[in-house]
C-alpha cells in the first residue's frame, strides 16, 4: 500500500494553474521531528521537505486559501518523477500527490483580507460554473467548507468555534 500522511507548514505559496485535465497546485511542505539524543541529552530536530501536488478541488482550495506558513494535514501517495532539465540532464524526484487536504492553521501573522478576497473570487467562479452546469463534482457541502475557511480567516479560529456552536435561527426568523 502506498499511503502517506503529513502534517506540516507550507514553505512557499502554492503555485499552479489550469492544465488540459483540470486545475493543479504544487507547494513545498516542511515536516519536523524532534527527539532527545540519548548520549548527550540534547534536544534534536530534523526538518524534511516534501514536494506536494494536488489536483481538481484540492488544487482550487490550495490556491484560494493556503499561503506560506499555513499548517495543513495532507494524505495521499508518494510518486517518483523523472524529467530532463534545461541543460539536458535526466533528473529524478519524489512528490506527494494529495487525495485529502485539511487546513489546520492559517499562516501566522498573515493579513486575512488578500486571502479572503482571493477566496471569495474562487467561490464566486465555482458557483458560476456549477450554475452553468460546467461543474458536477462540487456539492453545497464543498462550498460551505470553503466559506467556513474564509470566515475563519476573518474572525479567527476561536470565534469560528463560537459561531458554529450557535443554535440555528428558527425558520421564518430574520
Amino acid at each position: 500500500m502506498n499511503r502517506i500522511q503529513l502534517i506540516g507548514r507550507l514553505g512557499r505559496d502554492p503555485e499552479g494553474g489550469l492544465a488540459p485535465k483540470g486545475p493543479y497546485a504544487s507547494f513545498s511542505l516542511a515536516t519536523h521531528e524532534y527527539w532527545t539524543d540519548r548520549a548527550t541529552g540534547e534536544r534534536r530536530e530534523h526538518t524534511e521537505w516534501h514536494h506536494v501536488v494536488c489536483y481538481d478541488r484540492l488544487a482550487e482550495f490550495a490556491m484560494a486559501y493556503l499561503g506560506k506558513g499555513s499548517e495543513i494535514y495532507g494524505e495521499g501517495r508518494q510518486r517518483s518523477t523523472q524529467w530532463t532539465d534545461k541543460d539536458g540532464r535526466e533528473q529524478r524526484g519524489i512528490e506527494v500527490r494529495l487525495d485529502d487536504l485539511k487546513m489546520l492553521r492559517r499562516a501566522p501573522q498573515a493579513q486575512p483580507m488578500p486571502h479572503v478576497t482571493k477566496g471569495l473570487a474562487s467561490v464566486e467562479t465555482l458557483l458560476r460554473d456549477v450554475a452553468a452546469g460546467q461543474r458536477k463534482d462540487v456539492s453545497l457541502v464543498d462550498v460551505a467548507s470553503m466559506l467556513a475557511a474564509l470566515r475563519s480567516s476573518l474572525v479567527g479560529d476561536e470565534e469560528l468555534g463560537r459561531i458554529n456552536d450557535r443554535e440555528p435561527a428558527p425558520a421564518g426568523a430574520g
